[in-house]
């Protein structure tokens, strides 16, 4: 009787197990750069960076005063009614429409070196006057925002200046 023969993997099979688990590893490598940042802290960061950047310029524009009230949980573009003397929110475009900030992220806000007590979600914005100001002449209040992620040290601030420059620290990727 013949000897049985063993079967063993052919050539092709092997080299498509090495490119499968090069992609794989591949992958792997490049989700491991992504771990540990806060995207979505980090997206709201620059969402409002990215607000504030057209408000400026919308002031210049139009020679108005505009501010922004914030929340523990949210914040509003609001502009000066010189006619009737009052800060009314900005009704012709819904990009400074009042923004709710996404569960878990919390505003935190220091004017003049002091934490700032901030309304909470039960409190209209009705009435209220904003915390920061930036002036036609592109000046705006010196203030530190931060938000923050319950429950991590995962935090996006910025700091701003009275001539209207904005020094951004995104969040970092924990050690």
């Amino acid at each position: 009787m013949p000897p049985a023969r063993t079967r063993g993997f052919t050539l092709v099979e092997v080299l498509v197990v090495v490119v499968i688990i090069a992609i794989m590893a591949g992958i792997a490598v490049l989700s491991v750069g992504n771990l540990g940042v806060d995207r979505g802290l980090d997206a709201e960061g620059d969402r409002y960076t990215d607000l504030l950047a057209s408000l400026t310029e919308q002031a210049g524009l139009e020679g108005r005063d505009y501010g922004v009230w914030f929340a523990t949980d949210r914040y509003q573009i609001l502009v000066r009614d010189e006619a009737r003397d009052r800060w009314v929110p900005v009704e012709e475009d819904a990009l400074y429409a009042e923004h709710e900030l996404p569960a878990g992220i919390t505003a935190f806000l220091d004017l003049e070196g002091r934490k700032t007590q901030l309304a909470t979600a039960d409190k209209p914005i009705e009435g209220h006057v904003p915390q920061v100001i930036v002036y036609a002449s592109g000046d705006a209040s010196p203030y530190k925002l931060a938000f923050v992620r319950a429950g991590s040290d995962a935090r996006f601030s910025i700091d701003a200046a009275a001539d209207g420059t904005l020094t951004v620290t995104h969040p970092e990727k924990p050690r």
